[in-house]
């Protein structure tokens, strides 16, 4: 199925609400019914809720400490076909077939030249006030935030991908919209997981279980 068959917009697939508790001003786990894109709703507690020091959340669960009590949104991204498709109506197996490809256009090729990394072993999160230690998993390193292209050769497709400070994700390719996050180090699109490795001038996707699986962005501003 070529790219120009796949006619979809982002949408939450499951979105759903988890509130989680730290009581007595202890460390509390929530665990996650699938992974997705947290942010807070909803403070239900005196105590502060701050994220990355009160609270965080990784693809597994949310955890809250220090008297955070408070109500969380899930969003699970999935899509849902709203142009003509040239394969006619959509069923479920479809739409996931769809979404493996789409996936795919945002990650899936193989782009020639190597990788260049990063001659500075010095981890730079430690010098950014954002980071606040190991357990702030949705820290977003401000050389992943901002809008960068990239380039597909088997579908000759361009992609435009942006990137937030809170870690979420919007990419557009051949004028399809696909959805993310940024969380422990790791984008996420839907069941898909890749890597992120900084290069000079801008990163490098890889898919996790693929590292063939490759693309290389560059950073437009």
């Amino acid at each position: 199925m070529g790219i120009a068959a796949l006619a979809w917009s982002t949408a939450a697939l499951a979105d759903y609400r988890v509130t989680c508790e730290s009581r007595d001003n202890r460390y509390q786990r929530c665990p996650l019914n699938q992974p997705g894109y947290v942010t807070m709703h909803r403070q239900l507690s005196n105590a502060r809720c701050r994220k990355g020091r009160d609270w965080d959340y990784d693809r597994r669960e949310i955890w809250v400490d220090d008297g955070c009590r408070a109500e969380f949104n899930v969003a699970t991204y999935g899509h849902e076909h709203h142009r003509g498709s040239s394969h006619g109506g959509s069923s479920r197996h479809d739409d996931h077939k769809d979404a493996k490809v789409a996936a795919g256009v945002l990650v899936g090729a193989a782009v020639l030249g190597a990788l260049i990394h990063n001659a500075n072993k010095h981890d730079a999160k430690y010098d950014d006030e954002g980071y606040q230690g190991a357990r702030h998993n949705s820290y977003v390193p401000a050389w992943m935030v901002g809008t960068f292209t990239g380039y597909n050769p088997i579908h000759n497709a361009s992609i435009r991908m942006t990137i937030s400070r809170d870690g979420e994700m919007t990419a557009v390719a051949d004028g399809q919209t696909l959805r993310g996050w940024v969380n422990g180090g790791e984008l996420h699109v839907g069941s898909e997981v890749f890597t992120i490795s900084q290069s000079r001038d801008g990163f490098v996707t890889s898919q996790v279980g693929d590292r063939h699986n490759q693309v290389h962005y560059h950073r437009t501003r």
